[in-house]
């Protein structure tokens, strides 16, 4: 069941914004990690 993004909440986004790059997190090179790892962190913090 994908919702379109205009009937999803502020969290529901954010939630899927954080599968996609936990996602692409397995695939990146070494170098990429830390900026998606803070990514993800900032998204964690906003929906605590």
């Amino acid at each position: 069941m994908d919702k379109k993004i205009e009937d999803m909440t502020l969290t529901e986004i954010l939630r899927q914004q954080l599968e996609l790059l936990a996602e692409r997190s397995q695939d990146c090179l070494n170098e990429e990690l830390p900026s998606l790892t803070k990514a993800m962190l900032e998204i964690y913090h906003v929906i605590v």
